[in-house]
Order: structure tokens, then sequence, then C-alpha cells
């Protein structure tokens, strides 16, 4: 096993490269992308409980106005 050092946004890049690198292949790299980005997004959860940046906050309460014609 080796041991690799990465940052916290280190992380969050390798992840979102993840992401995209399964949009583009498919389910022919689904499953391996998924299991990594698993691995790394349980380290960041760990190193910062808080809730995770790509995830938005609480949903903000909007005016409805309606269309007066």
């Amino acid at each position: 096993m080796k041991t690799l050092e990465l940052t916290e946004e280190e992380i969050q890049v390798t992840i979102q490269l993840i992401d995209i690198a399964i949009k583009s292949g498919g389910l022919n790299v689904a499953e391996a992308g998924s299991i990594l980005a698993k691995k790394l997004g349980s380290y960041l959860q760990q190193a910062s409980p808080e809730q995770p940046k790509e995830f938005a906050d609480e949903p903000t309460d909007f005016e409805v106005v309606e269309d007066k014609d």
C-alpha cells in the first residue's frame, strides 16, 4: 500500500475530476470512480464534520410575484 498526502482542496478537485470522468465514461468507469470518490469524501467528512462546500445551504425563502397581465 502506498501513502499519498493531499490537501483538502486537492481532494475536492480530485472528487470533481472523478465525477467528470464518470459522466464522460458512463457505466464503464462508474463503479471504480464511485469507490474512489466515496473513500476521498469520507476522509473529508472525518477531517471537517461541517457540511461539504459542494452542497448548497438550506433553501432560502423566495417572494412569489404573480404576473399581472
